[in-house]
């Protein structure tokens, strides 16, 4: 008895997630609650295999994204979705991850972007106008958020680099060489710490905490700092009595 009723609950679950799964992606996709600066257009497919042809975050433009939902994630209630976006032909970050949903917490794992310095550059707030040359890539192994406690990094593994760095600022094209960074989680925040080992002389950390992203750190011109930029440090302000410029947003 106790038999014929397993089966017929593994059944009745493996119907249900089929029967969820074939439901049209912009049906699903509707009943989800989105943050503000979220929004999403082009839903095609469905819930099993989605396609969205662009999402926005905070106008920020992520084109061609395509997920697939793990069959097997449903009988465990965690969903699972392998996800891709971008287009190398496509302005915009283009990459890939695994992601888990569950009550708990969302776990990320096999993150990888690939965007452009430039397209970066163009969305801070800079004390003078530049174009940024070189690609920015980011890798992260795992990371988990837990939704029960306001959004906290729990754990985090990965890392940053910017290679072939250049600007062209003050109509003058200057290399940068290569900076890298780490990620981890810090007091509740995704965490992205920079290697003091550049040029630049610049030491830098960025958080990402409940949704908002905030940096700050120092540029302390050396030895290795390009000259072509001594003119453009009057606009980060008074350096301090270590010779450090003081950088944040």
């Amino acid at each position: 008895m106790k038999k014929k009723f397993a089966i017929v609950v593994v059944f009745l679950i493996t119907y249900l997630g089929f029967l969820i799964a074939t439901l049209p992606a912009k049906i699903v996709v509707n009943q989800i609650p989105l943050p503000q600066n979220i929004s999403l257009s082009g839903i095609t497919g469905s819930a099993w295999n989605t396609k969205v042809a662009q999402v926005i975050v905070d106008n920020v433009a992520i084109n061609q994204v395509h997920a697939e939902l793990s069959l097997w994630s449903l009988f465990t209630l965690t969903p699972s979705l392998a996800i891709q976006f971008g287009d190398s032909f496509l302005a915009g970050p283009e990459g890939k991850l695994d992601i888990a949903l569950s009550q708990e917490k969302v776990e990320i794992d096999n993150l990888t972007v690939l965007v452009k310095a430039n397209e970066i550059a163009q969305v801070l707030t800079l004390p003078l106008p530049i174009t940024a040359k070189g690609n920015v890539e980011l890798r992260i192994t795992h990371t988990a958020i837990e939704l029960a406690n306001k959004n906290q990094c729990i754990a985090a593994n990965g890392d940053i680099t910017w290679s072939k760095a250049g600007v062209l600022a003050l109509d003058q094209n200057i290399k940068l060489g290569e900076f890298d960074g780490t990620i981890s989680c810090e007091k509740g925040a995704l965490a992205l710490l920079l290697s003091p080992d550049n040029n630049l002389g610049l030491t830098f950390s960025a958080y990402v905490r409940n949704g908002r992203i905030s940096g700050n750190g120092f540029l302390k011109p050396g030895a290795k700092f390009p000259v072509e930029l001594n003119s453009a440090l009057p606009f980060l302000g008074r350096k301090d009595n270590r010779g450090r410029y003081r950088l944040s947003f």
